[in-house]
């Protein structure tokens, strides 16, 4: 894999505050696992949030990401699945 941001990365975490900032928006956080995503070429690799692979728990979505992603790319968001969860709760 080559590509200008290599794995494994820190995420921005979230950070707490006394009150919700007027931002005119919220975002609700829902359940799954922060996954950042890594494509170059047919090579996908997903990471946690603690920088460990994750891509042994989401096979499904390689083919997904191959599909609807630019071919040089990492991105983040959330990841869930009841089988990933039960996984990754046994390791």
């Amino acid at each position: 894999m080559r590509l200008p941001v290599m794995p494994p990365v820190a995420p921005m975490l979230a950070k707490s505050v006394k009150e919700i900032p007027d931002t005119g928006h919220v975002e609700p956080k829902w359940d799954g696992f922060r996954t950042i995503v890594f494509r170059d070429g047919d090579e996908v690799e997903l990471g946690s949030r603690n920088e460990k692979p994750m891509t042994r728990y989401f096979p499904e979505l390689v083919e997904q990401i191959k599909a609807h992603t630019p071919r040089g790319a990492s991105s983040t968001g959330r990841s869930s699945s009841s089988r990933a969860i039960a996984s990754a709760g046994t390791r």
